[in-house]
């Protein structure tokens, strides 16, 4: 047992979480997506954030970090465990803003790199030898070089799911928004992105419509009288997929393949 530990502890919590990493990958990527906001906004990616709207970025992966791996409030700082109090930090940048009520205390640092799809989770206990001098105009503080090496990293460099609309080229992004309409938006994402698991999220950002699956619907009916099948998870359809040599979509997913191989 390390000489901290509480800190212990709460490492040991999170690796006896059954499949942290993956939970953890998909907890980050909703968070972003929800922030990115894609069926009001149109965005599909954190470099299309305002300055401000960024900042939102950590309070919505404190909630849902909390929601997800069932963590209670903590008396002062984010969340209790295992009798410890801690603070949930978030950067999608470099560095960390450590306030003052975190000092002494433990905190869950979590960086997130969009761009990169890439995250990394760890832990620390915030002292003043970990800090560098000075705070900002907030009375925050950031880890030094030292105090990054003390990190108890519980993931580095993970992959984080990729935004699908950042995957397509460029052009057949343009292409596939150049429609006025949700609906004529939805066929061209279809039909240009054939064998491709188009989750549900893309869906909402390219239809921007309240309603996003009943555009998909009449897709469905469109894209038939020119031999592409639209298929989802349901009726058989993944294992219509499967048989044509596609991934078969999950809950949530949906995917286009040619009807005559």
């Amino acid at each position: 047992m390390p000489r901290d530990k509480k800190l212990g502890k709460v490492v040991e919590f999170f690796l006896q979480q059954n499949g942290f990493e993956q939970q953890a990958a998909e907890t980050l990527r909703r968070a972003l997506d929800e922030v990115i906001d894609g069926m009001r906004t149109g965005r599909w990616a954190v470099a299309a954030l305002e300055k401000t709207e960024k900042t939102y970025i950590g309070t919505k992966v404190e909630i849902l970090f909390k929601f997800d791996f069932e963590l209670p409030d903590g008396e002062k700082l984010d969340a209790a465990i295992r009798g410890a109090e801690v603070d949930i930090k978030c950067t999608v940048l470099n560095d960390w803003m450590i306030p003052a009520e975190a000092m002494g205390e433990i905190c869950l640092l979590v960086k997130i790199d969009d761009t990169k799809s890439r995250f990394s989770i760890g832990l620390i206990r915030v002292t003043p030898g970990v800090l560098r001098a000075g705070l900002n105009r907030d009375r925050k503080g950031s880890l030094s070089a030292k105090g990054k090496e003390s990190i108890r990293w519980l993931v580095r460099d993970g992959a984080l799911p990729v935004s699908f609309l950042a995957t397509l080229d460029e052009q057949v992004r343009k292409q596939i928004f150049s429609h006025p309409s949700g609906q004529l938006r939805i066929d061209e994402l279809f039909r240009l992105a054939q064998g491709k698991i188009i989750p549900r999220v893309a869906i909402e950002t390219v239809a921007r419509q309240k309603d996003p699956m009943k555009r998909v619907r009449d897709t469905r009916k469109r894209l038939a009288r020119e031999g592409i099948l639209v298929l989802g998870h349901q009726d058989g359809d993944p294992e219509r997929a499967k048989s044509r040599g596609y991934a078969a979509p999950k809950k949530g997913e949906m995917i286009a393949v040619p009807k005559h191989m």
